[in-house]
């Protein structure tokens, strides 16, 4: 009696015949694209899938309006840049928070609360340098 565990070396009768490794028999199924018909015009490709349409790119508008606030905050800080400064920080917060969940617009986000800070901090220097150099 042989070993039913060893694979018959005749291939037997009714059994597949067992491939080496690497053939097509193991791994992934192999599938092949059907042949076009002839006929005329351009041969159509085969569609896995329906087209999924137009990509909405959705704007992150908290972080335009943070980088905006930011640049007209430092052009007017000897006035009341640092009350547009912090009005700047929150919506360039809420723009990072709005990016974390969206993945657009982190960059223009921390580029309006860099550009506010830097409005807050000049509008600081300068009331500290207005009350310093009083007489």
């Amino acid at each position: 009696m042989s070993n039913p565990y060893q694979p018959d070396p005749y291939g037997g009768y009714g059994q597949p015949q067992q491939q080496p490794y690497g053939t097509p028999g193991y791994g992934a199924p192999q599938y092949q694209q059907p042949q076009p018909q002839p006929g005329y015009g351009y041969p159509q490709q085969p569609q896995p899938y329906a087209p999924a349409g137009p990509v909405v790119v959705q704007a992150n508008s908290p972080a335009t309006a943070s980088v905006v606030l930011g640049f007209v905050a430092i052009l007017t800080s000897c006035f009341y840049g640092g009350f547009l400064g912090l009005i700047g920080l929150g919506v360039g917060i809420a723009g990072l928070n709005k990016s974390n969940q969206t993945g657009v617009g982190r960059n223009a986000a921390i580029g309006g609360i860099v550009l506010n800070v830097l409005a807050v901090l000049i509008s600081i220097a300068i009331v500290v340098f207005y009350f310093s150099v009083q007489p």
